[in-house]
């Protein structure tokens, strides 16, 4: 469950940090495999938050996204991606 492994995931440390080229890069892997996606995210307000999402497009500077936690289809913009990771992949 989606929500496990975000749980897991924040104990091992939290949301990956990545460059904005090495987040493209693993979005666009993400959607090409239909894989859960563990993101960093900076809000509006300036506060990061952490979460696994399944990707679905992205467009425009933005990745839309089916968010397990809040059971919502949510729309993220990319620059303010702070870090991403594939959901499967073991902790380094």
């Amino acid at each position: 469950c989606a929500g496990q492994r975000a749980a897991e995931v924040a104990a091992e440390g939290g949301a990956p940090r990545t460059s904005t080229a090495d987040t493209v890069a693993i979005l666009r892997e993400a959607l090409e495999a239909s894989t859960p996606l563990w993101l960093g995210y900076a809000d509006r307000g300036g506060a990061n938050t952490q979460r696994i999402v399944e990707p679905m497009a992205m467009s425009g500077g933005f990745l839309t996204a089916f968010d397990p936690r809040s059971g919502e289809v949510r729309t993220f913009t990319v620059a303010r991606i702070t870090g991403a990771r594939l959901a499967d992949e073991e902790s380094a």
